[in-house]
């Protein structure tokens, strides 16, 4: 079963990497033009901001945490406590992924929440442009939901494994490719 979300969750982030790099795309070629539009013919895209700020900003950041702790591509600090005995330092670093998994899913709860209360209300950002709150509401509690379930099935394979701290520090696509 681990085995069976490991790999359901590997997808999903497959598809988001995807959609994230079109939208990092798509932010630069919207740059491009409005910069273009601004100081070559005095007329800007009036909605670029609000667009890349409100939506394109989110996307990047959260829809892309779950696969970038997959491949280790956050910035970790490495401390080497050599007065704790090893597994002493491993149920450390459990307890302490727990914590922040407990805490992401509690964030992305509350935001869930607020993403359905935005859709009901049909709350949209103040401006020229009346773009809706509940789709950024939306990609941030996705995201969140996302990255505690890569930890929590981190935490999973820690506790079959009999406690072995490397599950938090291994680069997951190193084992794909001996698959």
């Amino acid at each position: 079963m681990l085995h069976a979300l490991e790999t359901g969750l590997r997808r999903i982030d497959w598809v988001l990497a995807r959609i994230t790099a079109v939208a990092v795309i798509a932010v630069m070629v919207i740059i491009v033009c409005d910069v273009i539009g601004r100081y070559a013919f005095s007329q800007p895209i009036a909605w670029v901001y609000d667009l890349v700020s409100i939506y394109f900003i989110n996307m990047i950041l959260y829809l892309m945490a779950s696969e970038t702790l997959r491949t280790r591509g956050h910035i970790a600090l490495d401390l080497h406590t050599r007065l704790l005995p090893p597994r002493a330092w491993s149920l450390l670093q459990a307890v302490a992924w727990l914590a922040v998994t407990l805490t992401l899913l509690l964030a992305c709860w509350r935001i869930a929440l607020g993403t359905w209360e935005s859709f009901e209300a049909r709350e949209v950002h103040p401006g020229l442009y009346e773009w809706p709150v509940w789709l950024e509401k939306g990609i941030v509690a996705l995201g969140l939901a996302l990255l505690a379930c890569r930890i929590a099935v981190r935490l999973a394979r820690f506790c079959s494994l009999g406690g072995d701290a490397e599950v938090f520090s291994a680069d997951e696509s190193d084992r794909e490719g001996a698959r």
